[in-house]
């Protein structure tokens, strides 16, 4: 870098993105974690009570990638936010997060509500 010139300041995030980004790395970590918990006790969740031949099932370990899909993405996202040196690529990152975030709230809303209805309406 020439002496004459100034570094580029780095451009602070607005309040609302900083609070979404925040509530996307706990959501995320959150849903996959309870993802892994689920397909750790889906082996044992079985119809028959016999022993299992195996120790994990296809299920399981779908279970197991889409929580290790989640963190990928997050650290996707954490990259991107990190190196973008265009805003092209900091609003791409930015609105990844607001999707990931939509995609792991809103099915947890609606599995609550659905049990909610289905349960304690019944």
């Amino acid at each position: 870098m020439p002496v004459n010139q100034m570094p580029r300041p780095s451009r602070r995030l607005p309040v609302g993105w900083a609070i979404t980004l925040a509530f996307d790395f706990l959501a995320t970590i959150l849903a996959s974690l309870v993802l892994c918990a689920v397909g750790l006790l889906l082996p044992g969740i079985t119809e028959d009570h016999g022993p299992t031949t195996e120790p994990t099932s296809p299920r399981a370990l779908a279970f197991f990638l889409t929580a290790l899909l989640l963190v990928l993405s997050l650290l996707g996202t954490a990259v991107l936010l990190s190196r973008a040196g265009t805003e092209r690529l900091r609003a791409l990152a930015l609105w990844l997060s607001a999707v990931r975030l939509a995609l792991v709230v809103l099915p947890a809303a609606a599995f609550g509500v659905y049990g909610i209805v289905t349960i304690e309406l019944a």
